[in-house]
């Protein structure tokens, strides 16, 4: 497995234009957000997290290459992935579920922008445990949809950064109208 696959965005106007938008939303049940990117060549992520102690957590016990939320959205071709729905694999993923819901994070989805080579990864998460996400997306697909490519345009520059510019083609970017 791929060692130090991921690491945190740590772009100081990314971080506060992110706290920024996550702090002006209301919807109801959702206390976590996520958004990352991943690059499915090399199968390293990036990503910023609404729980600072959790995302520090995660990333000094370098839990990417075992966590299921990571594994689901790197090897599944689905767009909109329920937690309820999540394998967690073997022990080491179950632990790791355990101890993000010990940070308040039981319950949730994660919402998939895929391209050829690379993934852009929003995880909307909640402390509740009786979360549906199907009655969810139903309610709010269309706050969903615009809060997807927000978060995405958002860390835009952080992923062209990350990303060699061979798998940013303009062509297959979402920035570029691509849908």
């Amino acid at each position: 497995m791929t060692k130090n696959s991921y690491s945190p965005i740590l772009t100081d106007t990314t971080k506060k234009t992110f706290f920024d938008y996550i702090d002006a939303l209301d919807i109801p049940q959702i206390d976590y957000f996520a958004i990352g990117v991943q690059n499915q060549v090399n199968k390293k992520s990036i990503s910023l997290m609404s729980l600072p102690e959790w995302q520090k957590h995660f990333s000094n016990n370098q839990y990417a290459d075992y966590d299921p939320i990571r594994r689901v959205a790197l090897h599944t071709k689905r767009n909109f992935i329920p937690f309820q729905e999540i394998d967690f694999v073997d022990n080491f993923g179950k632990e790791i579920m355990r101890q993000r819901e010990m940070m308040g994070i039981k319950n949730g989805v994660i919402l998939m922008q895929r391209f050829e080579k690379f993934n852009y990864m929003i995880t909307l998460g909640t402390g509740f445990s009786k979360f549906d996400a199907f009655d969810f997306l139903k309610r709010y697909h269309d706050k969903i949809h615009l809060i997807k490519t927000d978060l995405i345009n958002l860390i835009e520059k952080d992923a062209s950064d990350f990303l060699p510019p061979t798998l940013l083609k303009p062509a297959t970017h979402l920035s570029d109208d691509a849908k």
